[in-house]
This record gives structure tokens, sequence and C-alpha cells, in this order.
């Protein structure tokens, strides 16, 4: 069977195992609730797949792996249990999950082109290990086309994310790398940047940015600011500063506008430069 398209679901259930106590004790109902309606998501959607689908469940419970093999059928089912590197080489991982992929393939008579097959990204989280294993699954692979990212297909770690209005994605020019920018419940914005065809976590190339000091911050999932070091107060004059970070960096930091209208954010971002990869 020649495969089409690739449904990469990346650490998938990672609030289900809890306890009451664990879930109680950190705070976690809001994302045991939204796994909960996005696995039914997953569910719906492998139900509607075609034949021609192959899903690529990494890590997560078994018991999801069978229910998606009576989907789509044994071979269209890869689970891989491919070993860590015990030096935790994220580049060695990554081979051995090529290797291991292509021997699945071949094990029951499957074949893709990777100049032409279609892919997406499930799974969690949206700012972590879905980006990053997507994008270097996308690289090793060697995928010519980009995966689409699911939002909808993904839980969050950034709680305010919860009750987002709208998001919308702006390719930055001349990269695989694309700013994924929401409008939160409070009117707020918050962007990440995402490499789609590359290997985040070990990506040493540079974002380059221009921000405004007293509108924009740089902040974690949890919302802790790492920039400005000091915050804005009246009186102190307001200036746009260069900011970089490293695309492997990315990936747990977000730029929140707090005092900047949505078309300007956006116009921000859309204005970032990719520099070539750092030594």
């Amino acid at each position: 069977m020649q495969i089409e398209h690739i449904i990469f679901l990346i650490h998938p259930c990672c609030y289900e195992p809890l306890s009451a106590e664990d879930v109680r004790r950190d705070n976690l109902q809001l994302y045991v609730d939204l796994e909960k309606e996005i696995k039914g998501r997953w569910f719906q959607a492998l139900a509607e797949r075609p034949p021609n689908t192959l899903l690529l469940q990494l890590g997560g419970p078994e018991e999801l792996c069978d229910q998606a093999v009576e989907y789509l059928g044994q071979a269209a089912v890869f689970y891989p249990q491919t070993s860590f590197p015990d030096n935790a080489d994220l580049a060695e991982y990554y081979r051995r999950l090529t290797v291991d992929f292509h021997v699945h393939i071949a094990a029951h008579g499957l074949s893709f082109n990777p100049a032409t097959i279609t892919s997406e990204l499930w799974g969690e989280s949206f700012e972590g290990c879905v980006p990053g294993y997507g994008g270097a699954l996308a690289q090793y692979l060697g995928l010519a086309l980009a995966p689409k990212m699911r939002f909808e297909m993904t839980v969050y770690d950034s709680r305010f994310l919860a009750g987002a209005k709208i998001w919308e994605v702006v390719p930055i020019a001349g990269s695989d790398v694309e700013a994924w920018i929401f409008e939160c419940y409070d009117g707020t914005g918050a962007a990440m940047f995402q490499a789609r065809q590359t290997a985040q976590w070990i990506d040493r190339r540079r974002i380059e940015l221009q921000l405004d000091d007293r509108r924009l911050q740089v902040c974690t999932k949890q919302g802790h600011t790492i920039w400005p070091k000091t915050p804005w107060e009246k009186g102190v004059v307001e200036a746009v500063r260069p900011y970089s970070m490293l695309l492997q960096e990315c990936i747990w930091c977000w730029i929140r506008a707090v005092g900047m209208p949505m078309d300007d954010f956006r116009r921000v971002l859309g204005q970032a430069q990719i520099s070539a990869a750092e030594e």
C-alpha cells in the first residue's frame, strides 16, 4: 500500500494516568478535561481517515494504539519502542526512530514518497513535544512538505491559552519557521515560533526580533517574564530593543503583547529574521 498521509501523534494522554490527588495538588483539572475532549477528537478523526493514512504514535498508552488499529489496520499504525540513547543524544534518537520507521514500512509492504506525502501533528504538548518531535521526524524522514500543526488536536501547557479567541499562523520568510499567534481571553496576544521541518530541540539557528520594552514581554509557558529584566514603569522612556534567541529556546518561550494592538503585534512577528545555525 502507498501511504499518502502520516499523522504524528506525540506523547498522548499524559494526564490520564494521574491520580486524583496528583491532579488536585498541582491544579491540573484544566488539562485533564482538555485532554479528554481532544482524545475524543482523535478517535473521531481516525474513524474518518482514508485507508492510505499511517498513524505514528510516539509514546502514550498501548490501549490507544490498539484502538487506532481498529480504525486503520495493523500495518497503518506504527508504535515505536525505540530505545533512547544512554547519553541522551537527541540526534541519535531521531536516527533510531527513523530506522525503526523504515523497518515497519518494509515489514508491512508499505511505501511512501517523501516528495509528495502530507502529514499533520497531534498530541501533547503544543509548545513542546509535538513541534519538537514533529519537526525532527519531518527532517529525518526527508519530508519535502511541512507537517501541518493541528492546534485543535493538541493539549497545550500554557494556561493563558485557555479561552483563546482566535489563532493564526504567520510564516517567516525564507525558512520553515512559523509564528503561531493567539488572541487570549483578555485581549492580550501570545506568540510562539515553531520550526516545521527541522529538529527544533537541537536547532542552533537564531531568531532576531525588535521588541517594544513597554508593550511586549518574553515569558515562559508558566507565565514567568524573562524579558525585560525589570518591569516598565511610568517615567521610563519606552524603547524598541533588539531581542534574539535560538530556535531551540523558542520551544518554551512566548512573546506576549500586553499593551499592543494585534495588528501591530502581527507585524512585529512577521518581521522576524532567521540567522544561520551557530556552532
